[in-house]
């Protein structure tokens, strides 16, 4: 089977997109309060891991659902996740 190269005009579109993307990105999550950007690592990081955690082949559940399992295990974890436990009583 012959090797198959992407053109380099393709490849620089998708470099130069790529570029754009994380340019915007970057304004974005600059733009935040340091609890917003706080905020967003948490549910970065926990979305990730409960993505990793998730069976194979296994419907995925519904947002709240989600959402409901990241605040708890980011509650329950307070010294991984302080930005979601900054506001609650000790």
């Amino acid at each position: 089977m012959p090797e198959q190269t992407i053109p380099d005009w393709l490849a620089a579109d998708i470099a130069r997109r790529a570029d754009e993307r994380m340019t915007a990105a970057a304004e974005v999550y600059g733009a935040l309060t340091e609890r917003e950007r706080a905020l967003v690592r948490d549910a970065a990081v926990m979305g990730y891991v409960q993505g990793t955690l998730h069976p194979r082949g296994e419907k995925h559940p519904k947002d709240s659902w989600v959402t409901a399992l990241v605040v708890q295990e980011c509650l329950a974890l307070p010294d991984l996740y302080p930005a979601m436990n900054a506001d609650r009583p000790a």
